[in-house]
């Protein structure tokens, strides 16, 4: 991930400074991948080896994580939708695939639904609806949120470790998720207010291809979360992935990889 580094950028947004990092590939399709609660750009390093040959390849450290420490501004994870646009602008990209992972996929839906024009299809990976059947892991999220305040208030280095632990199945996607959580702190959290705002009902289906991903080990309420909504959006494509967790892309790289990239190869057929 070091050559990564060398291709940050930054976004001034509310005088704040967003990191982006940017693998150039002019005139192929762009994915813009982001990134779970708590990680950074990091836990996406094996995506990065193999799309970026034949896609064009965003990654954003939101608002109080990774690069993007945004202390004394009051921007948050809710102005991600403005921020992942004008990233675009900048870069004079009309439309992208969108690839988020956990919080991540609540930002591209959130994305997505302000800016459909922009979107050429959506992955959720460990992920849910921000439209519909939201409401019992809506409130499962609540009370593990009051689980994270407990560890928060007597040390934050349990409570990376926690959930570093509750993200990854696999070593390796453990040291990946490290990297970025290291980045997080007490202070940090002001930066995740307001995802509520990204929570709008709504009935009709998406007009974007839509791939679901959850893995094997992962929480049974995301499974069914998963399910529930590939039956409601009738063209979605969803995949179980054997051997993997809530960060499936981390755990299993390779196999992750290549539903991806058929996805990507077949969703023109969605038209």
């Amino acid at each position: 991930m070091n050559s990564v580094m060398n291709k940050t950028r930054k976004l001034v947004f509310k005088k704040a400074q967003i990191s982006y990092y940017v693998i150039e590939n002019k005139g192929k399709e762009t994915i813009l991948m982001l990134h779970p609660g708590f990680a950074d750009h990091n836990i996406f390093e094996l995506q990065i080896d193999h799309f970026k040959d034949n896609y064009q390849v965003i990654l954003i450290d939101m608002p109080g994580h990774g690069e993007s420490q945004i202390m004394g501004s009051k921007v948050t994870i809710k102005d991600m939708p403005e921020i992942l646009n004008q990233v675009l602008f900048e870069n004079d990209i009309i439309s992208c695939h969108l690839l988020g992972v956990s919080l991540g996929s609540l930002v591209a839906q959130a994305f997505a639904d302000r800016y459909p024009d922009r979107v050429k299809s959506v992955t959720i990976v460990g992920g849910y609806s921000i439209h519909k059947a939201n409401e019992r892991i809506l409130k499962a999220q609540r009370t593990e949120g009051l689980k994270w305040i407990l560890y928060i208030l007597f040390s934050m280095k349990k409570f990376r470790r926690y959930v570093t632990s509750v993200s990854c199945h696999t070593d390796v996607a453990r040291d990946m998720f490290t990297r970025g959580i290291q980045r997080f702190s007490r202070r940090s959290f002001s930066a995740m207010a307001g995802m509520n705002t990204f929570f709008t009902t709504k009935d009709t289906p998406m007009t974007y291809p839509l791939l679901i991903i959850f893995g094997e080990h992962d929480l049974k309420l995301v499974h069914e979360a998963a399910m529930e909504l590939h039956q409601l959006e009738k063209h979605s494509q969803l995949v179980l992935l054997p051997g993997a967790g809530h960060c499936a892309n981390a755990d299993m790289p390779n196999e992750f990889n290549v539903v991806v990239e058929n996805f990507y190869r077949k969703k023109a057929q969605f038209h």
